[in-house]
């Protein structure tokens, strides 16, 4: 496909032109991912990994986070971003990504140690306003993690799941839940920068064992908010915890895993629809039976 195709997605066309890339151009669409569709594109400067979405908010936070990341983490590299009326279009260094293996693993875990060690904050969320997915994440500072995650994660969530069906039943223990929130959430625990979309799906390793991290939703809170996720659809090896901190978690920090799950779940209901509907329903019930 070259950029005189009429297939060529408009913004694409019109970012090729702005840099002056529209010559000797392939656009080769991968699968599409949840939220943005994306492609390999090779022109007459050399070949980059592109992001398209209609709201180009979306992938200026993208971008966002990758800065903010990139001292501490390794991810992908920005190589642009373009926005007018029809959209936006990010332009990464392309990479071959392959599943971590166990040193992949371990050194995985070393640099989300680092990140989680030396990007601290002051208070929680700390960032301007996100993306979680599709769905806005807001990160107006807060001193307080229970009211911060109450106020900004499971509030916003619970009320968009509301509007699209979620049972009377589930939203009222999910209210539950976020009435006892300082039950599981300390008070202030460590403020750390977070990926904040740490699911397994979001990292990998490119030739030789080095991970690379991508698909940021980064806001300043806990550090288990970034173990629970990397737990949520499968978990990690050994080698993870061997490489972030020499051991498991402890049993008070799993604790808050259940709570931070809620979230995603709730994310994913909002996104996904009802097939979700057993995973919030369940962890909410969970939840609130250690309140009995």
């Amino acid at each position: 496909m070259d950029s005189n195709d009429t297939n060529l997605p408009l913004v694409l066309s019109r970012a090729l032109s702005d840099k002056g890339w529209n010559l000797q151009v392939q656009y080769q669409p991968g699968a599409g991912g949840d939220t943005a569709s994306s492609g390999l594109l090779s022109h007459s400067r050399g070949r980059c990994f592109v992001k398209i979405h209609p709201d180009s908010a979306l992938l200026a936070a993208e971008e966002m986070g990758l800065q903010l990341l990139a001292q501490w983490l390794p991810v992908p590299r920005v190589q642009g971003r373009f926005t007018d009326d029809t959209g936006g279009v990010l332009f990464l260094e392309p990479l071959t990504l392959e599943p971590l293996g166990l040193d992949g693993w371990e050194a995985a875990g070393k640099a989300l140690a680092r990140l989680h060690s030396q990007a601290t904050h002051a208070v929680y969320g700390g960032v301007a306003d996100n993306f979680i997915g599709g769905m806005p994440q807001h990160n107006a500072d807060d001193s307080n993690w229970p009211r911060f995650f109450a106020r900004q994660r499971l509030h916003p969530q619970l009320q968009w799941a509301q509007q699209k069906g979620l049972p009377p039943q589930v939203c009222r223990a999910v209210r539950r839940v976020i009435e006892h929130l300082p039950r599981w959430l300390p008070q202030q625990p460590a403020s750390v920068l977070l990926h904040g979309d740490l699911w397994i799906g979001n990292l990998g390793q490119v030739g030789g064992g080095a991970p690379v991290f991508f698909d940021p939703a980064c806001y300043y809170g806990d550090p288990q908010v970034d173990l629970a996720m990397l737990n949520l659809f499968g978990r990690p090896p050994q080698a993870f915890y061997d490489g972030y901190q020499g051991h498991l978690p402890t049993p008070e920090q799993r604790a808050r895993w259940p709570v931070y799950d809620l979230y995603h779940w709730l994310n994913h209901f909002n996104l996904f629809g009802h097939s979700y509907f057993s995973a919030v329903n369940d962890t909410a019930a969970i939840l609130c039976r250690e309140l009995e």
